[in-house]
């Protein structure tokens, strides 16, 4: 049965690589302007989860649907003009570019003068790009480049951003300041994959636990924040057991 209130609906998606399966039967629901994180070890599924989302592979079993509609057989832009923003790992910006070149390319298909506007609405959230427009991205910090990625997939304006292991490689107060920013994001739902759970658990509303390519603990994020199998599944240090 439809959760008629979801923004974005998985029902029992199996997914992987060639014959290799990562997920098995996952299912879960984010309503509009919900902040979910899914939390696990290195290998448990989570980026695998995001590109089945996006499209990037396939899956063989189980549907999704966004906003209303089947992304059965949807391409990646598709996708992406139904209102998905997704914000892959690494950041994946091109070095030679501007600031500015890198963000506008996340809303190539409009017009100048609504580039502009949503570039705005962009450097309103991230204000310290305003000072970055014009240096090359390959020159900025790594906590400055997550701040671009991000930027890039919000200039599509999405109904939900995807966000994989935004603070990998920052320092405490960068996460810190980058979750403070997201949390800013009224309009537009957030699903962020982490291996920090901690940092997840603090910016998310609720969180699933993924083990092994299975969701095996789903909960309000702070009930999840200090329970120990939340940590025995984010070191790897065992399979956790779903209330």
């Amino acid at each position: 049965m439809m959760n008629a209130g979801a923004l974005l609906e998985v029902a029992a998606i199996s997914a992987g690589y060639r014959r290799v399966t990562i997920l098995h039967a996952i299912s879960f629901a984010l309503a509009p302007g919900e902040r979910l994180a899914v939390v696990g070890a290195n290998g448990a599924g989570k980026t695998t989860l995001l590109r089945a989302l996006m499209g990037q592979i396939p899956l063989s079993a189980g549907r999704i649907r966004f906003a209303g509609a089947a992304l059965d057989g949807a391409s990646i832009a598709a996708r992406a003009r139904a209102g998905l923003g997704y914000c892959p790992e690494g950041r994946q910006l091109f070095p030679l570019m501007s600031v500015a070149e890198n963000l506008e390319l996340g809303a190539a298909r409009v017009v100048a003068a609504e580039r502009r506007r949503r570039r705005e609405e962009v450097l309103a959230i991230f204000p310290r790009l305003g000072n970055l427009l014009g240096r090359d991205a390959g020159l900025l910090s790594g906590g400055e480049q997550q701040v671009v990625a991000i930027g890039r997939a919000l200039m599509g304006r999405p109904r939900l951003l995807l966000l994989d292991e935004p603070s990998t490689g920052l320092a405490p107060r960068i996460v810190h300041e980058l979750y403070a920013a997201l949390a800013g994001l009224a309009a537009v739902g957030v699903l962020v994959v982490e291996q920090n759970a901690r940092a997840a658990l603090r910016f998310a509303d609720r969180a699933i636990v993924l083990a092994d390519g299975a969701i095996v603990a789903a909960a309000p994020a702070a009930e999840l924040r200090d329970d120990p199998r939340v940590v025995a599944a984010y070191v790897g240090a065992g399979r956790v057991v779903a209330a």
